[in-house]
Parts: structure tokens; sequence; C-alpha cells
């Protein structure tokens, strides 16, 4: 916002004169300051009209004129009949050379009306931006509702006067069309920095590049790129803010709708496995979540953290535009997968978990099933969830994880007759005497008598884990040298409840 020299020339009432500078007329003047300063320097910020009567402007008037160019200000307004009866000749000689304009104020024409119409004319245009950004803003959420992410888009580009780009995670829009070079340079922002930059701003000669970052639920989602000739206006800032807020708006629809059907997939999902719901009642709310063929695979994953790990995946699945079909009781979350879902996709998606979480995983992963055999496929992964370990937390059902045996409900049972005498043993000896008998022994085991990964997994020293194993073979009064018994015991462990 500014006032230009034209325009003051052009108030009748004021009877202005351009009396030197005339190559500086369209200098923009953005506020009148009244000084009899002969070095008003150090108060002015540039941009000021400068009135004065030259009080003390005796002598060396260029070096005044130079001072005030030095300062960039936009002009002198000076009144003549009170110090000078004009103008000096050597102000006007020094402004004509330097492009400064110089305008003759009359006795009769008090600086005050100078001043006033200077402000009002600022303020009418601050008026008129503001009124312009609330027109803006309502023209532009039209838009929205109407034609989404492109629309808002465009209608910003014409606010702005300047060229816009989204740029998503898998969309992109612009405005004008035919500048894809923006795209291109908003995605290289992202692309360098691995995610969304956050609010910055480029500026180069005859050129402005705004960027703000579209975040959704703390993520973020793209950038909105503006380029303009001149830097945004505050106003245009607010229309870009605003516009940010629609696409975020925007982004939100199909991620409620995602939600929702997640909420409607997981309620059928455990109404399924608890038998409550056939599978022919079930199949068109889980259509989304099996492969092409219709074909299941059941994740259960054992964690004080469910519900964290419920969310992580959420996220993970959502970037791959898949839904999460899931339920969580307690310490269990149970996870329907697609068919086509590999174990190195399970590690992928649990693998990126914080480490304090993926150290309580315990995760089983069931067979390939068609619909009506989810309860297979559910009894598959718990099996593999009994055999996963701090080794290898995520266990895949199959003859050759050693899964078979334990769906066995006799050998289950013999093996729970083992564990109440042998196990059941060591965890009462760990509650009373406060050792760490039972998780040692399975570290032991599950290393294959290995001293050194044994240690490590539990954090001590193995001169530490040979003295417990020692106290284990006391307490049981058996030899874990003897490979029968540490079978026994670790079959115990694992298909024994403990």
């Amino acid at each position: 916002m500014s006032v230009r020299i034209p325009w003051l020339l052009q108030q009748r009432h004021l009877d202005l004169g351009l009396r030197a500078g005339r190559s500086g007329i369209d200098n923009p003047i953005q506020f009148a300051q009244a000084t009899e300063l002969l070095d008003p320097r150090p108060w002015l910020s540039g941009g000021e009209l400068v009135l004065t009567t030259g009080l003390d402007l005796r002598r060396s008037a260029a070096d005044y004129v130079d001072r005030l160019v030095d300062a960039k200000v936009s002009g002198i307004a000076f009144g003549t009949g009170l110090s000078h009866p004009e103008i000096p000749a050597e102000l006007l000689a020094r402004a004509d050379e330097t492009g400064l304009p110089v305008l003759e104020v009359p006795i009769a024409t008090p600086f005050a009306a100078v001043t006033k119409a200077v402000m009002s004319r600022l303020a009418e245009q601050q008026y008129e931006l503001v009124r312009r950004a609330a027109d803006t803003q309502t023209r532009i959420t039209r838009a929205a509702l109407r034609g989404g992410s492109a629309a808002i888009v465009r209608e910003l580009a014409v606010a702005t006067r300047g060229s816009v780009a989204f740029v998503g995670r898998r969309t992109s829009n612009v405005h004008p069309p035919t500048d894809t070079a923006l795209v291109d340079e908003a995605r290289a922002l992202v692309e360098q920095q691995g995610r969304a930059p956050g609010s910055m701003n480029v500026a180069t000669p005859g050129r402005s590049l705004t960027v703000q970052p579209v975040n959704l639920a703390g993520t973020a989602h793209g950038v909105l790129a503006v380029s303009t000739p001149r830097p945004l206006e505050g106003v245009e800032r607010v229309l870009l803010g605003h516009a940010v807020s629609l696409l975020t708006l925007e982004l939100e629809k199909p991620l409620r709708l995602r939600d929702s059907q997640n909420r409607l997939g997981g309620l059928a999902f455990g109404l399924l496995l608890d038998g409550v719901l056939r599978p022919s009642q079930a199949d068109g709310y889980l259509d989304d979540a099996m492969d092409d063929s219709g074909r299941l695979r059941v994740l259960i994953i054992d964690t004080p953290h469910a519900d964290k790990v419920r969310r992580h995946l959420d996220l993970t699945l959502r970037d791959l535009a898949r839904p999460l079909v899931a339920r969580v009781d307690g310490s269990i979350a149970s996870v329907l997968l697609r068919g086509s879902d590999t174990r190195a996709d399970v590690d992928t998606w649990l693998g990126s978990l914080p480490v304090n979480q993926l150290r309580t995983v315990r995760a089983g992963l069931s067979g390939n099933h068609a619909l009506d055999g989810i309860e297979d496929a559910a009894l598959q992964s718990k099996s593999a969830v009994d055999m996963a370990s701090a080794h290898a937390p995520i266990a895949e059902f199959g003859a050759a994880e050693g899964t078979t045996l334990l769906l066995s409900e006799p050998v289950r049972r013999a093996l729970r007759a083992i564990a109440a005498s042998t196990v059941a043993v060591l965890d009462e000896h760990d509650r009373t005497e406060g050792s760490f008998l039972v998780p040692s022994l399975r570290a032991y085991l599950e290393a294959n008598g290995q001293w050194e990964s044994a240690a490590a997994s539990l954090n001590v020293h193995r001169h530490t884990l040979r003295s417990r194993i020692g106290r284990v073979e006391t307490v049981l009064e058996c030899d874990l040298s003897n490979a029968l018994v540490r079978a026994e015991l670790l079959l115990a462990l694992h298909g024994g409840g403990q």
C-alpha cells in the first residue's frame, strides 16, 4: 500500500505543485513525516514524504537532499512563505539531479492537511485490501466446495496475480496450467528435504517464491507454492493461509471416510473372530482388506503398546492407500492383511516402530486363506506368536517355522503338564527370590545354547547368565547339556502357556 505523487497533485484542496525531481514521480509514499531536522535519517525508515519549512536550511541545501536520498525517502514537501519565500534553488537543482521529487506546499495549506490526505488514502487502501481479501476468501471457499484442491489453487492464483501450485503425496495442481516448472520446483524442495519443507520465502530479482507446508494430523501431506513478480502483501499472506486451511479440510475428506470404513471393518473382523458373524455375512465389509483373489492373512501382535502399534500400522497403510482392519483387546492387536502380503512386508512395517516399542513386540503371521478359513488363520497366527522370540520377534506359521506341532491340543496338554513341574517351579522361584531364571532359560534355549547372543538379548554378562543357568539345573535337578532336556523345556515354555 502506498500513495503516489500524481494522486497528491490531483487533490485540489491541497494546492500542491511539483517543482523538481520529476523522474521520481512514481516513488511510493508510505508515510508523511514533518521534521525540521537537518539530518533526520535516524528517525526515518524509508518511503516517507518529508514535510519541512527549511527552518535551519541556510546553506548546504544540496547536502540535505543527499541525506534524504540516503534515507530512501519518497519525496520532499517544502512549505513556502515562512522560513523561505520560495524553495532554495540549490535544493531544487540537487533534487533534479537525484530524482527526488519536491512538492511546494503553499502557506495556506497546513502540513496536517497533507498528512491527513496521505494517511486517509493509505487507510482507504488498507480497507480495500481487507474487503478484497474477505471477498476472495468467500470465493475460494465456494470454489473449494465445488472444485476441490484444483479450484483452491486457481482462485489463489487469480487473487495474488501469480502462479500457484499444490504438490501432494500423489497429486498436484497448478494454475496457470502451463506453469509445470513451478510444480517441479515445489516437488524438488520436498525431495531435497525428504519431507515437506517448513514455511519459506525465496526472493530473486523480479520474483518471489513463497512456500507453505500443508499438514494434516501433524504429518506433512504436501506444499503450496506461490510465485509472484513481487513479495506477497500482508492480505495476500492471509489468503495463502486460508488456502492452506481449505486444502487441509479437502485432504481430511478421504481420511474421515477411511476412518469410518476402518471402524466398520474392524467391528466386522472382531465379530468374525468371536464367531458372532459367519464369513458370508462379513464378506462385504472386508473386501478392501483382502487381495484381488479374496485371500487374507491374520497378523496377531502381542505387546503392551498394542494401541500405539495399531496407530503406527494405520499411518503406514494409509500412506499405501490401504485400509486398516484391526481389533485391539488388551495387549493383543489382531490385524487383517491381504493374502499377498509377505513376511518381509510385516518386517518392514513393524521394523519402523520406535525402538522401545519394537523390543516388546511378539507377532505371528498366518498362512494364506480364503475368508471362510479365517478361524484357521487366527489359530495359525496365535500359534506363530508363541514361537516368536527376542531373536525373531515376528514368526510366520508353517512347518519350517516349527509351529505345526503346537497346534495339536493333546500335545499342548502334555506340554502344559511338563510346564507345571518345570517352568512353574522356576516362575515361583523368581517371584520369591527375585531372580530371573525363566527369562534366562528362555533366552538360553532360543539361542541354541550360545552364551554370547543369549546374554546380549538379556543385557547381562555371559558369566551372569552361566550362573543363572546353573541355578536352573539345581532347582529342576536336570542336566541342560542333554539335548532332549533342552528341547522338552523349550517346548514347555512355548506350548505350556508360559
